[in-house]
């Protein structure tokens, strides 16, 4: 009986890990998914920590 449970709950944690990836918005780390306009009025889409490189 135990083991149907299991078996029950993965699977339902597995659909809803799909529908999040279907339906969530995903996206990079840094990058705007609306463009910003800064005080020097140049428009940007990625936030100021992507410039640092680590190369």
């Amino acid at each position: 009986m135990l083991q149907y449970i299991l078996v029950g709950f993965c699977g339902l944690m597995s659909l809803m890990a799909m529908t999040g990836f279907l339906v969530l918005k995903e996206g990079t780390k840094g990058i705007k998914a609306k463009p910003y306009k800064t005080k020097s009025g140049i428009i940007h889409t990625a936030e100021k920590s992507r410039e640092n490189h680590i190369v």
